[in-house]
């Protein structure tokens, strides 16, 4: 009888454990593609490649006269890391080295323009993907493709000329906000290691480029935290500290090595950190209406997100989680200056406003007041964004289009070519750039000799230092050409006056003044 009983209970035990088996096999073949879902994500990596064909006037190759300020300088900045330079102790800037070196794997695979477009087309292939990714896990295939659409629609103007931090950093936010809503949208919080491993490499990935740019995953990060703290699971919180602590370890490591062995981790350290965050929080340029009305994404969203508060049938972590998004990128941002392109770090944010638009659409009651309400100021707010932005997309459009017409930029490049082949090749190298160096270098594909060759005025500005360095260095090697774009107008009246002091100019153009030395 009691093996009657035994036989019979390993085979409910062996049933059991088939069905667990066949319930783990289906789970692991859902988790995995199909060949439709593979096929859908080349489509929208392909259509990231094109926009930034069209969109990225400074760098594709479209517009092959065509060149920006600072793409060029992380463009020549790159080219300086394969060429063997070292950023900081060869090369003076304030951006983070992960940025340089996203930089130089586009120059070490193609120099030049056409590496920068590779490496754009890298990062917003992931980009777009993981939109729509996030985009599917609340909405169905059409409303994902329109989310895709108008992300295009108002990145085209906040692109502005393309290779820029916040644009080749944007995949490392969209990975962390898709895994955020993936984990908490599906309660899988299991095996959360991974994720913060993830978490932890994107974050410092991102705090050794641009600090300010990590604003979306940090929001991301916290309304994880939160939310595991709520469903009391500490075990948990311990453990993703612990693995995103170690993904810090993991991506600085390398960093603090590479810098140590050419001998640049003091100069590294002290151009990032002291001279970063000073230039963080020196408000030389002050508070202006353009620059809040920049933030409009930011400050609609976190109208839309009390909005949410007010709804109980929405899920706890979507209100966090859009409120925290728009406060903290919302403080970040009023850091640093507010160039075009450093609003693209708002993008993710008005990306999961699209994705939760019609996600709440449908938990509308129209018979009550304040649902009626809070859906016509969320269309508003949706308007609102779209007109704003969209004015400015359709205005770079248009001026991208009589850049490509008209070979824009092609007459300075030609004025740079002109002043460069009035120095002799055997005095190429003993050519000093003063303030000229971020499309002339580009446009000539050659490396500047000197440690400042960009926005010396402004780092005099931050570090005086300098100014001694620079006059030292003018009065005891003595380099027999100077490249300037418009001395009269160089912020330092004591390096201004040396120059006119020392040196004679021998040709101006709309580009560039060249000046010799004479005594």
């Amino acid at each position: 009888m009691f093996r009657h009983v035994r036989l019979k209970l390993e085979r409910i035990n062996s049933l059991t454990q088939s069905k667990i088996d066949i319930e783990k096999i289906n789970n692991d073949s859902k988790a995995l593609p199909t060949w439709g879902e593979l096929c859908a994500y080349l489509v929208v990596a392909i259509s990231g490649c094109i926009f930034i064909l069209l969109a990225s006037s400074w760098t594709s190759p479209l517009y092959k006269n065509a060149y920006g300020f600072d793409a060029s300088w992380y463009s020549l900045a790159g080219r300086a890391i394969v060429e063997g330079k070292v950023p900081y102790k060869d090369l003076f800037d304030l951006k983070g080295p992960t940025l340089f070196f996203y930089e130089a794997i586009g120059q070490f695979f193609i120099r030049g323009r056409n590496g920068i477009y590779l490496i754009q087309c890298i990062s917003i292939s992931f980009t777009a993907v993981l939109i729509y990714k996030c985009a599917r896990l609340y909405a169905g295939k059409i409303w994902s493709s329109i989310v895709l659409i108008l992300f295009y629609f108002v990145y085209a103007d906040l692109l502005w000329g393309g290779n820029t931090v916040e644009e080749l950093f944007m995949p490392l936010n969209m990975i962390c906000i898709y895994l955020a809503l993936k984990c908490l949208k599906n309660r899988e919080f299991e095996n959360t290691e991974t994720k913060a491993f993830v978490f932890g490499i994107s974050f410092f990935i991102i705090f050794w480029g641009k600090m300010t740019v990590a604003a979306p995953m940090v929001a991301a990060t916290l309304t994880v935290f939160i939310c595991l703290l709520i469903e009391k699971r500490y075990a948990e919180v311990i453990n993703c500290i612990k693995y995103f602590f170690f993904a810090g370890f993991c991506t600085t490591a390398p960093i603090l090595a590479y810098f140590m062995m050419r001998g640049a981790l003091k100069d590294m350290i002290f151009c990032v950190f002291q001279l970063g965050f000073k230039r963080g929080t020196d408000y030389y340029e002050s508070f202006s209406l353009e620059w809040e009305l920049n933030l409009m994404i930011c400050s609609l969203v976190f109208v839309f997100s009390i909005l949410l508060w007010l709804k109980k049938k929405v899920p706890l972590y979507i209100k966090i989680f859009m409120t925290l998004m728009s406060v903290v990128i919302y403080a970040l941002l009023h850091l640093g200056t507010p160039y075009t392109y450093y609003f693209i770090t708002e993008l993710p944010l008005y990306v999961c406003f699209l994705i939760f638009l019609p996600y709440l659409a449908t938990k509308i009651k129209v018979k009550r007041p304040m649902s009626l309400i809070s859906a016509i100021v969320s269309v508003a707010i949706f308007f609102t964004i779209l007109i704003y932005f969209g004015q400015n997309s359709l205005d770079k459009i248009e001026e991208n289009i009589d850049i490509y017409k008209h070979d824009g930029g092609s007459e300075y490049v030609q004025q740079v070519r002109e002043i460069y082949a009035e120095i002799p090749e055997n005095e190429k190298d003993e050519l000093y750039n003063l303030e000229s160096g971020m499309i002339f270098y580009e446009v000539l594909q050659e490396l500047p000799n000197n440690k400042y060759p960009v926005n010396l005025p402004y780092f005099l500005h931050l570090y005086p230092e300098i100014k001694t360095n620079v006059l030292n260095y003018l009065d005891v090697k003595k380099p027999a050409w100077i490249v300037s774009e418009n001395l009269y107008g160089f912020d330092d009246e004591d390096i201004r006056n040396y120059v006119w002091s020392h040196y004679m100019q021998v040709k101006v153009n709309g580009a560039e003044e060249l000046y010799w030395r004479v005594k």
